[in-house]
């Protein structure tokens, strides 16, 4: 099958490139339209070649007239599919909902699918039937377990991500000088305090480190996690998040939503408690590697599509 996909792939560690790789694993073939580089006169040059048309719309970018061409590709019997990541409901960005092109798509593949969500979607015009649940996923080509090194990374404690984080969410920067205030030396934020870590040296600072530490915006919300729930324990971390209904659980260790003294029981107990953190550690990556990745995931989309699965 012959897949167009509008997205970010100059970013060597964009999600699409990891949707890319794996629409090619699955043994498509993937024609690359760079967002910020692409017109509507480009895609109808290849509309002819195309079988399905996906989308991963980056914020702040804009391909004019792309809503006439997603009508276009309807028109011709070509799917046109929305992936997204990111949350909407509750966030500033909420007023793109039902206007921004990612809406304009036939089908609809959301990380974002909490109540709140779906009533936002509902309130603009989205066919809900259209409208899918699709987790983020793991990077399966970095789905592996490295040799820790706690020279290079010597915190045992971890956070990734943001600090500055959306102004909806003040819970992000708390956690974070929290955890600094808390442990010390022994915790490290990865992300904005120190140097964002990608790639190989990703698997081994979660290996290294005893706990990494989890949070995605407005944490606990069912059906929505950040794409960390899956990278860490697919890289081999050991993960505290919030409980999130909606998501599989297994190595997942979870503290109540916004409480810090339930983080710090946990984070206390598996600090010295090697067996069960292990345990976990290694059944949360096996778990991932073999069923949460993004190859799963793009099966799901084309099999929804396709076969009405």
């Amino acid at each position: 099958m012959k897949i167009g996909f509008i997205g970010n792939f100059e970013a060597p560690y964009s999600t699409e490139n990891d949707r890319k790789w794996s629409l090619m694993m699955l043994g498509h073939d993937v024609l690359k339209f760079q967002e910020n580089k692409t017109s509507f006169g480009d895609l109808k040059k290849h509309a002819k070649n195309i079988d399905v048309l996906v989308y991963s719309h980056t914020h702040g970018w804009n391909i004019k007239g792309l809503p006439t061409a997603f009508a276009n590709f309807k028109k011709m019997g070509v799917p046109t599919v929305s992936i997204h990541l990111d949350r909407w409901a509750w966030l500033e960005r909420e007023k793109d909902v039902g206007k921004e092109a990612t809406w304009f798509t036939e089908y609809y593949f959301m990380a974002d699918c909490s109540p709140e969500a779906i009533e936002l979607y509902k309130k603009n015009g989205l066919d809900l039937k259209k409208v899918f649940y699709l987790p983020p996923g793991a990077t399966d080509r970095f789905c592996y377990q490295s040799a820790p090194d706690p020279i290079k990374f010597p915190h045992e404690i971890i956070f990734t991500g943001s600090k500055g984080y959306h102004k909806e969410y003040p819970f992000r920067p708390k956690l974070v000088e929290w955890l600094h205030k808390t442990y010390g030396d022994r915790f490290g934020h990865y992300g904005d305090d120190l140097p964002v870590v990608r790639g190989h040296d990703l698997n081994v600072l979660y290996a290294t480190a005893k706990i990494v530490v989890g949070d995605s915006c407005f944490g606990g919300r069912p059906y929505y996690v950040s794409d960390r729930y899956y990278e860490v324990r697919g890289r081999n971390g050991f993960l505290l998040h919030p409980h999130v209904r909606g998501v599989d659980t297994v190595g997942v260790v979870h503290y109540k939503p916004e409480n810090l003294d339930s983080l710090k029981s946990k984070i206390d107990y598996y600090l010295e408690n090697e067996m069960p953190r292990e345990r976990l550690r290694n059944a949360g990556f096996i778990h991932v590697k073999n069923n949460e990745a993004h190859v799963n995931r793009s099966k799901i989309v084309i099999e929804r599509i396709f076969n009405g699965k």
